[in-house]
């Protein structure tokens, strides 16, 4: 589930399911981006903050959901995919505090987030390919833009696990803090930004990502489609159906 707190003009948004590691099921994504849109509206937010419960920010897309959409005939919508899309479109300020484990959108969504708070031992790691999948999220423009080509291949095609601090070395990350204190420094940075002009803030993001939009765009739709077809081929089910046997 997703739990929401609101106080002094921050959201705060927990992925709350720490015994599938905050894995994210269609129920959860609906609520994530619920609370995105909701919040974008509501002249009494002014940042958004995103954890994980416990010691993992989130192991990614529950694989019971992809089985599922892998077997159905008529798969719904990604509901994931609109959640990448509420983000894209929050003119917010949207923080991400991350401890332990971001894997798979659990990486690619911090490409369309703000400000990236990850604590020292944070592990950062994308295995579409292994599942014989594709990267998703528009991460095909999003991280070559943000880490550069060489270290989005590293992620993307060769599934490599990047490290906190190589994260942040890497622009994946903005700050790095001691594990355990991801949370309490991205509500103080949260804190910092409700204290500001709000519509200077919203209009000042919107100017920041202008650039790209159009590009970020386009590849989410590339992907999707792409990802579609490959979430019914026959590697991508023989990986699900390896995953399972654990």
């Amino acid at each position: 589930m997703i739990e929401s707190q609101q106080s002094q003009g921050v959201l705060q948004l927990v992925i709350n399911r720490p015994e599938k590691k905050n894995a994210l099921t269609r129920e959860m994504y609906q609520q994530l981006s619920d609370a995105v849109i909701r919040a974008n509206e509501d002249e009494g937010v002014s940042a958004i903050v995103i954890s994980g419960a416990g010691c993992v920010f989130t192991a990614g897309n529950d694989l019971d959901d992809f089985r599922a959409r892998a077997t159905s005939a008529n798969p719904k919508p990604s509901a994931g995919l609109a959640f990448i899309e509420a983000l894209m479109n929050c003119d917010t300020p949207v923080i991400a505090a991350v401890e332990g484990m971001a894997i798979g959108i659990g990486t690619t969504l911090l490409l369309h987030v703000d400000v990236v708070v990850a604590a020292e031992s944070a592990k950062f790691k994308t295995a579409f390919v292994d599942l014989g999948l594709v990267p998703e999220a528009a991460s095909t423009v999003t991280m070559p833009l943000h880490l550069g080509i060489r270290k989005a291949t590293d992620l993307l095609l060769l599934g490599e696990v990047i490290s906190g601090s190589d994260a942040r070395e890497c622009g994946l990350v903005s700050r790095i803090v001691d594990d355990g204190q991801a949370l309490s420094e991205a509500l103080a940075l949260a804190k910092s930004l409700a204290k500001k002009p709000r519509e200077a803030l919203r209009a000042s993001k919107r100017l920041i990502r202008a650039p790209w939009r159009e590009q970020i765009e386009q590849a989410l739709e590339r992907e999707r489609e792409v990802f579609s077809e490959r979430l019914r081929s026959e590697d991508c089910r023989a990986a699900l159906d390896k995953l399972a046997l654990r």
